[in-house]
């Protein structure tokens, strides 16, 4: 399966003179509505946020830092069709031994074993993680120097052991689930998405965002009668999975009238409202927006890279003191 990629170049800061500041792609909180969340931080900094505001960041800096250097940032978002997706389910059995409840786990996991064998998935993309056998307690009355009291008594183990499969597309990692799921294994554990071009592409984002940090050096140094010289370079560059890139929020609406006189005194219990999860995608502050929307999970690679020139007004600073 080839790896599809779609490049989105941009400059995160609009101005110059800058020493430290924003730069790195950060995700938008928004989610359905009702969600929210952030993206990691870079190391090169920089702080979530809901809309992007032209200007909205820049920050007057105090004159030692505003004519020491000048700072450009380039960064590059690319985007990865995943190759190969894991998907783990739990098996999980019960019975009045240890013994027991390992041979009735086995056999469901054979059972499934045998449902994935019409899939053609190959044997070593199949594997049986063993977790433990736990004892099972309920509690108990017993007689203890002419009292009843009561005790924890053993009475069943229970058995959990995990499978993992990996698969080419969502389409046969739906099967293998759907087929799990006919066959008494309904728990799913995780699942993650994985490519093998991942280093290629951190290589390719490195560059672009180099290329992309050059290019708005080259309009915004102009005004200077010769070009400042490089004194130094930063990188960041950070890959997110389509795991980490769905959001989940509860669907709520209060309903406006309250009971009240003999209600009060009874018991409330709310209705079930299940909480709605989607592929958010990496929402990044960039000028140059993707052409399509978010619609399938994709791995995400994102570098900065942050330019550091000498500035001309560097001569007019006091010398240092020793």
């Amino acid at each position: 399966m080839k790896a599809s990629v779609v490049v989105r170049v941009f400059v995160a800061a609009s101005i110059i003179w800058l020493s430290t500041g924003s730069g790195f792609v950060q995700a938008q909180g928004f989610g359905g509505f009702g969600g929210a969340g952030s993206q990691p931080r870079s190391e090169l900094g920089g702080d979530s946020a809901g809309v992007w505001h032209s200007g909205g960041r820049l920050t007057k800096l105090d004159p030692v830092t505003a004519l020491s250097v000048i700072t450009i940032d380039g960064t590059a978002d690319l985007r990865v069709v995943p190759e190969e997706i894991r998907v783990v389910m739990a098996t999980t059995s019960e019975a009045e031994t240890a013994d027991q409840c390992q041979q009735k786990n086995a056999a469901q996991v054979k059972a499934v074993l045998d449902a994935w064998a019409g899939l053609k998935i190959p044997p070593e993309d199949i594997v049986e993680d063993f977790i433990n056998v736990l004892p099972v307690y309920q509690w108990g009355l017993a007689e203890r120097a002419g009292e009843q009291v009561r005790i924890q008594q053993l009475t069943a183990y229970r058995m959990q052991s995990n499978l993992h499969v990996r698969v080419k597309t969502e389409k046969d990692a739906m099967a293998a689930i759907n087929l799990a799921f006919k066959n008494g294994v309904t728990e799913i554990v995780t699942f993650d998405y994985w490519s093998s071009k991942l280093d290629e592409q951190k290589e390719k984002a490195r560059a672009a965002a180099i290329a992309a940090a050059k290019n708005k050096a080259a309009t915004l140094l102009a005004v200077f009668d010769a070009p400042p010289k490089v004194i130094n370079v930063q990188e960041s560059t950070a890959v997110f999975f389509p795991h980490a890139l769905y959001r989940t929020y509860e669907n709520v609406l209060q309903e406006e009238v309250e009971y009240s006189g003999a209600w009060r005194d009874k018991p409330a219990i709310k209705a079930f409202r299940p909480k709605m999860t989607f592929f958010n995608g990496l929402q990044s502050e960039s000028d140059q927006r993707p052409d399509q929307a978010a619609i399938r999970p994709e791995i995400a690679v994102v570098s900065t890279v942050r330019l550091y020139y000498e500035s001309p007004a560097q001569k007019s600073l006091p010398p240092r003191k020793e």
